[in-house]
């Protein structure tokens, strides 16, 4: 592991990945835990398009932006807001659908590179350009 973290820091898609935000110019190849997002939006097979990356920033901003109490579920302009859930239950919603889209990001990266989507680019040979 070692030798890919200092021989391919560097990655790029050989074909346009056909969607507006991911290209085929060369890239630094992100963390998948430290650069979270970037790894997810590269690698996951349907990012911008994914349920599970719409429902996971559902729970966040609910997370966030509803303080979690004990009353029940509330009905507020035809949405219904679950100020009755538990932020421990909230943790492990959020929890689990992030281990499910790292799942679906490093098969997809796997895939990539199997296929030969992907090409890792050693680190010289990109200062050298």
């Amino acid at each position: 592991m070692n030798s890919l973290k200092t021989n391919a820091t560097h990655f790029r898609y050989k074909k346009h990945p056909g969607d507006l935000f991911r290209n085929t110019s060369v890239q630094f190849l992100p963390h998948p835990y430290k650069n979270q997002e970037d790894f997810w939006v590269w690698f996951h097979p349907s990012y911008h398009h994914s349920e599970d990356i719409s429902d996971l920033g559902d729970l966040y901003k609910q997370l966030h932006e509803t303080p979690c109490q004990d009353n029940g579920p509330l009905s507020s302009k035809n949405e219904l807001c679950y100020s009755g859930v538990a932020k421990e239950r909230l943790f492990e919603e959020i929890k689990s659908l992030e281990q499910k889209i790292y799942q679906d990001c490093f098969e997809n990266f796997y895939l990539l590179i199997i296929e030969g989507q992907i090409e890792l680019i050693d680190s010289h040979q990109v200062e050298s350009k």
